[in-house]
């Protein structure tokens, strides 16, 4: 009977459909409230990566923006410029480098 006990147990499946192997030299045992623990920590690291990814979003959504507004400012800057030029060629008839008038005058 006593072997026939011990035959059944080492077959014998849980509610999970798992049995305990008869050598737990290569398992990890922990307890419950381990469990736990790793669960919440789970659900800690699960909202926090969602959180970041969030943020990475954000970010992206911010650098496509500074993007746009820099090559704005990039067209707005070279059409001053052109009017600049312009009106030089215009007042003098060719391009002068305000610089070297300063040196020279």
């Amino acid at each position: 009977m006593a072997n026939e006990c011990k035959a059944k147990h080492a077959t014998e499946e849980d509610w999970r459909g798992f049995f305990l192997p008869k050598d737990l030299t290569s398992s990890v045992l922990i307890t419950r409230s381990q469990l736990l623990e790793l669960i919440e920590r789970k659900r800690q690291l699960d909202i926090e990566i969602q959180d970041l990814k969030a943020k990475q979003a954000e970010s992206k959504q911010n650098e496509i923006q500074m993007k746009r507004e820099i090559n704005e400012k990039k067209k707005l800057c070279n059409e001053k410029e052109r009017e600049y030029k312009e009106r030089q060629m215009l007042r003098f008839g060719n391009l002068i480098d305000l610089d070297s008038l300063e040196v020279a005058g």
